[in-house]
């Protein structure tokens, strides 16, 4: 029962902030427009400077477990690229097609993943995460720019490798994400006078994001959308996570290593991918549902797992 408590702790806030931003767009407090500046704003200053306070901040310039390496990163490879030739079998709109893609792949492990490791594990987890955080939020980035690129609805806009390459260099979260890691490797601090404002705009990102994801949210669209959003909820929280933990399990991870893997492909939608989608022309709409609908369910899921790999020893 404390498992579930906890991720409901972890989980009522994001709800709270998506409430506060619904009822005010609802009644009118704030506008369309105010929404869409806001939005600007979070994705060009808020979130890439969160990305590179904690990138920066989590790197520690050496990294001895290989295994839990590959398999991270591999999982994460291999998901990437079952989503992007399985989807589009499926789904005719291509701003749906990268909406479902980057639902299904891109976790949320640094806000919800990682505290539930940390509370399990204490500070002797935060090495092999903080390591894995640095290199695995740049691969997000770079391939939901990939995906969110190829399948954009801006008609005006044309698709060549060039255009890709140029919005991976000029996107602002695989900018923060870069120089984070390149700061943790140079060991870079800024003086107090400009680290403060950079923290205090970062704090600023998640809940700014959910602010604007919970007034962009609509039911009508969300009742259109219900079969694809479920769909990718199952993928997210239990096919993906359940087949993982198996192939691990099936290696002998067990422990520490076996949560920290639970921790990044078990956990809910990052309402990053929110914020992605709304930025480059993707249906944002579907991918706010995603982040709603996967974030609600894995109170229960990631309940369940853990309550299960404890059970049978494995946690």
């Amino acid at each position: 029962m404390g498992n579930f408590i906890f991720s409901l702790n972890v989980v009522a806030p994001l709800f709270i902030l998506m409430a506060v931003g619904y009822f005010s767009k609802r009644i009118k407090f704030v506008s369309e427009e105010f929404l869409h500046q806001l939005n600007r704003f979070v994705f060009n200053f808020c979130l890439p400077i969160m990305l590179f306070r904690d990138i920066r901040g989590s790197y520690e310039g050496n990294f001895s477990n290989i295994r839990l390496l590959y398999v991270t990163i591999g999982g994460t490879i291999c998901t990437i690229l079952l989503s992007v030739f399985i989807i589009p079998l499926f789904i005719k709109r291509k701003g749906q097609r990268g909406s479902m893609i980057q639902g299904i792949y891109r976790s949320n492990a640094l806000i919800y993943g990682f505290p539930i490791v940390k509370e399990m594990y204490g500070d002797m987890a935060i090495g092999d995460v903080s390591m894995l955080m640095c290199l695995i939020i740049p691969l997000y980035n770079i391939a939901a720019v990939m995906i969110l690129t190829y399948y954009s609805e801006d008609k005006k806009y044309k698709v060549t490798f060039k255009s890709i390459i140029r919005n991976i260099a000029t996107n602002p979260l695989i900018i923060g994400s870069i120089t984070g890691l390149l700061s943790g490797i140079s060991k870079l601090r800024f003086p107090q006078i400009i680290e403060i404002p950079l923290e205090q705009l970062a704090v600023l990102a998640t809940p700014l994001a959910l602010f604007i994801m919970g007034g962009d949210f609509k039911i009508k669209s969300f009742q259109n959308n219900i079969i694809k959003v479920v769909i990718v909820t199952i993928i997210r929280l239990i096919i993906i996570p359940v087949s993982i933990i198996i192939f691990c399990i099936h290696l002998e991870f067990s422990g520490m290593d076996l949560a920290i893997v639970l921790s990044f492909f078990a956990t809910p939608t990052a309402m990053a991918s929110y914020i992605m989608a709304k930025n480059m022309n993707n249906d944002h709409d579907l991918a706010g549902q995603i982040v709603v609908l996967t974030t609600a369910c894995s109170c229960i899921t990631v309940f369940l797992l853990i309550y299960f790999l404890r059970s049978y020893g494995f946690l």
